[in-house]
C-alpha cells in the first residue's frame, strides 16, 4: 500500500507556513542582535569621545567603534522594517553625557578618561566577536529563505561593520 499524499496545494501551504515561521525566527534573531548593538553602543557612548581623540589616542578609536555601531544598527533596523514589518527603533544609542572640556594639561583628567576608555575598548572587543559571528548567521539564515538580495546585503553589511569596529580596536590607527 502506497503513503497518501496530501491534497494537492495542501504541500505548498504547508511549506509557505514553514516558510513564514522560519522568516519569523530569523526576524527574532535579528531583534536580539539590533538590541545587542544599542546595549553595546549606548554603554560606549557615555560621553563624547570623538571631542578628546585629539587629546587621547583611544578616545578617537572609541568614536570610530561608536560610529561603525551605529551603521551596523541603522542596517538592521532598516531590514528588520523592510523585510519584516518590523517598527523602527528608537533610533540612536540614548542620551550622551556632554563632553568637558578636554584638559590636556590634567594628568589626573587624562588618566581617568584614558582609563575609562581602555576599559570600554576591553568590553567591546570581547562582544563584538559573538556579535558578528551572529551577524553572518543571519546573513546565511537569509540566503536558506531565498530573501531579497537586499536584505541579504543588509546582513553582510551589520558583519563588515562589526568586524571593522573590533579590527579597529585590535589595530588602531598609531
Amino acid at each position: 500500500m502506497q503513503p497518501s499524499r496530501p491534497p494537492m496545494g495542501q504541500g505548498h501551504a504547508q511549506a509557505r507556513t514553514q516558510s513564514a515561521g522560519a522568516a519569523e525566527a530569523l526576524a527574532g534573531r535579528a531583534s536580539t542582535l539590533l538590541q545587542r548593538i544599542l546595549d553595546v553602543e549606548h554603554t560606549l557612548s557615555a560621553q563624547e569621545w570623538w571631542m578628546l581623540g585629539r587629546v587621547m589616542r583611544e578616545a578617537g578609536v572609541l568614536a570610530e567603534v561608536i560610529s561603525l555601531l551605529a551603521v551596523a544598527r541603522g542596517e538592521l533596523d532598516d531590514v528588520l522594517a523592510q523585510f519584516f514589518g518590523r517598527p523602527r527603533s528608537l533610533g540612536d544609542a540614548g542620551d550622551v553625557l556632554p563632553a568637558s572640556p578636554p584638559r590636556a594639561s590634567d594628568p589626573e583628567w587624562v588618566r581617568a578618561n584614558r582609563d575609562q576608555a581602555t576599559e570600554l575598548l576591553r568590553m567591546a572587543a570581547m562582544a563584538l566577536p559573538p556579535m558578528r559571528q551572529y551577524a553572518q548567521m543571519l546573513r546565511e539564515g537569509a540566503e536558506r529563505l531565498n530573501m531579497p538580495m537586499a536584505a541579504i546585503d543588509a546582513f553582510g553589511i551589520v558583519a563588515d561593520r562589526l568586524g571593522e569596529a573590533y579590527e579597529t580596536i585590535a589595530t588602531p590607527p598609531s
